[in-house]
């Protein structure tokens, strides 16, 4: 492992035995997600608030742990057994040299899309226009520079990007014509709409072959208890099959633990993430996100995958 790898491992390490004191304990298999958004938590939950987990005999306790590389040092350290995160971090992390390997998917595509400003209501529209992402090199930036793409519609020739930052910054900037267009998450789309802002496109859904988020896990698990993989990834699945039919007791739960949340926006969140859900994964998916992590893998060499995939546990639920 490389030592400057070694040197912000530790350093997060350090970060959640101060920030997350107790919170990750042994006796409880836990799994780490960095993100308490809708598309990143539900199945987790879903599994153990519904009974999953412990139909396969476990103890699970979801984690929020902010930000995928304190994810990935939660996990890499042991304080993790599985982890949520997005594919680009764990095949980047796995490409330092990170002990840990995919072992299933959990959202198949991004939940993003491109809501445009007022008036600006299509593809064509974009031609000459400002459009907003979040930052340089992160995922929203990837997502919608590739969908648009393939759409015919080449950065910097017919649009051009600005970096806006989160959420509120971009709405400011739509709302006071610095952007023309912006990134939203599928919840953000719904609010969006709302204040009558136009989808222009849904980004994630263009771009079907590249995973947002996949389960990890360390590959020492793998080698001692495969078992309790495959029983995880069971759950797992078991989880989304039950939210994609029982939309109502989702959205129900939602409202229950959380009173203040919009049921309304919710369930159009559900409506656009709903179909995402799944632990399959294939070759086509590892490519796509090597090639947008530019890694410069050659995965037709042997063993080249199965350095960041290992698909006999996901091949053995689904079967």
């Amino acid at each position: 492992m490389e030592r400057r790898f070694q040197n912000i491992l530790l350093f997060f390490v350090a970060t959640i035995a101060l920030t997350l004191p107790g919170q990750l304990q042994a006796r409880t298999l836990s799994v780490a997600y960095p993100s308490p958004s809708w598309n990143t938590s539900l199945p987790v939950a879903t599994a153990k608030d519904f009974g999953m987990f412990a139909a396969e005999g476990l103890e699970v306790r979801p984690v929020y742990v902010r930000g995928g590389p304190v994810v990935m040092a939660a996990l890499v350290s042991g304080q993790a057994d599985y982890a949520v995160m997005a594919g680009i971090t764990a095949v980047s992390n796995i490409h330092k040299g990170a002990e840990v390997a995919i072992v299933g998917g959990h959202t198949a595509y991004i939940d993003q899309v491109l809501m445009g400003a007022k008036g600006v209501t299509k593809l064509s529209d974009l031609k000459g226009k400002v459009i907003g992402v979040t930052g340089a090199g992160g995922i929203t930036e990837f997502a919608t520079v590739e969908a648009l793409s393939r759409k015919g519609l080449v950065r910097n020739r017919d649009y051009t990007v600005l970096y806006a930052g989160n959420s509120p910054a971009r709405v400011y900037a739509l709302e006071n014509n610095v952007i023309q267009a912006a990134a939203f998450s599928a919840i953000e789309k719904a609010a969006m709409e709302q204040k009558g802002y136009p989808l222009i496109l849904e980004t994630g859904k263009t771009i079907p072959e590249f995973p947002f988020m996949v389960l990890v896990t360390n590959r020492q698990k793998i080698k001692t208890n495969p078992a309790e993989v495959t029983a995880f990834l069971r759950a797992l699945r078991n989880a989304m099959h039950f939210i994609q039919n029982n939309k109502e007791k989702i959205i129900s739960a939602a409202v229950k633990k959380d009173p203040a949340a919009n049921a309304n926006l919710l369930s159009k969140s559900f409506d656009y993430t709903v179909d995402s859900f799944s632990i399959s994964l294939s070759k086509k998916n590892i490519e796509a996100l090597v090639a947008a992590a530019k890694l410069g893998v050659n995965l037709d060499t042997p063993a080249a995958l199965e350095r960041f995939f290992v698909d006999d546990f996901m091949n053995r639920v689904l079967k």
